[in-house]
């Protein structure tokens, strides 16, 4: 009688499967997500591969202050300038109706602008480096 009703139980208990299920992650995906953080509370995006939007201005001061060694004052006039003339070149680059040819031009007569900008805010030796990076990107630009 014991071994009977020991049978019984063990098979009773092997057709219980559902006491693994709390290791399941949400309802149709097998094991335990380990991820860590507000998307595995359904609180941020799962996407990890978004694009932060940066700000243009911040984005060439950073360069530039990385490559010219700008100090505070430096630094803020590059990000005014920069983004001062960043809806004019986005309008430009959006303008279907123009060449190709003529976007360049445009863009190019803009950027020297800039570029003059800048250079009142450089010292000599940082105004020798901006310009040889200015040479080196329009050597890119004639390349593309």
């Amino acid at each position: 009688m014991k071994t009977k009703l020991f049978f019984i139980a063990a098979i009773v208990f092997m057709l219980l499967p559902d006491t693994a299920s709390a290791q399941y992650y949400g309802s149709s995906t097998g094991g335990v997500d380990r991820s860590i953080g507000r998307e595995v509370r359904g609180n941020g995006p799962r996407n990890k591969n978004k694009k932060a939007t940066n700000d243009f201005g911040e984005v060439w001061a950073k360069y530039l202050g990385q490559e010219l060694n700008l100090d505070g004052l430096q630094y803020a006039g590059v990000k005014s300038i920069m983004n001062e003339n960043r809806e004019s070149l986005e309008q430009i680059s959006k303008d279907e109706t123009l060449h190709p040819q003529e976007k360049k031009n445009k863009m190019l007569e803009i950027m020297n602008k800039i570029d003059i900008q800048i250079l009142k805010f450089l010292s000599k030796e940082q105004g020798e480096k901006y310009t040889k990076l200015k040479e080196e990107r329009e050597r890119r630009a004639m390349t593309q």
